[in-house]
């Protein structure tokens, strides 16, 4: 039986502040308990696309700057719930209000495309 102490190696987190440069476009709000830099996103104002008063869709500009794979900024687009049985009626206000989404989405990928080239948006 050995009289020399016993080691192991435990993995633990060390956090202290990372200073990082900040995009014009993000909000400033970050994660405060990102463990990782590949945790850290750039996030910009949410946009609720909602035609008629009831979205039918969420998008923000993003980026994850310290990402392993793509750090290029991107629109993240989520569905809301707009599931169900419709009358004729609601089918023709949803129709029309999808292509209203259209138009705005459009003008996002526009904002997205003139920062992607270099300008500020």
């Amino acid at each position: 039986m050995s009289t020399e102490p016993r080691t192991a190696m435990v993995n633990v987190f060390v956090t202290k502040p990372l200073e990082i440069d900040e995009p014009d476009w993000c909000t400033g709000t970050h994660d405060r308990h990102a463990q990782y830099k590949v945790d850290i996103t750039h996030d910009g104002p949410e946009h609720d696309i909602a035609p008629s008063g009831q979205t039918l869709l969420r998008a923000f500009l993003t980026q994850a700057p310290f990402a392993t794979k793509d750090r290029s900024v991107g629109l993240y687009i989520e569905s809301a719930d707009f599931t169900g049985t419709h009358t004729p009626a609601e089918v023709e206000q949803l129709a029309n209000d999808l292509v209203e989404a259209a138009d705005q989405l459009r003008a996002l990928g526009r904002q997205l495309a003139e920062i992607l080239a270099g300008g500020t948006a």
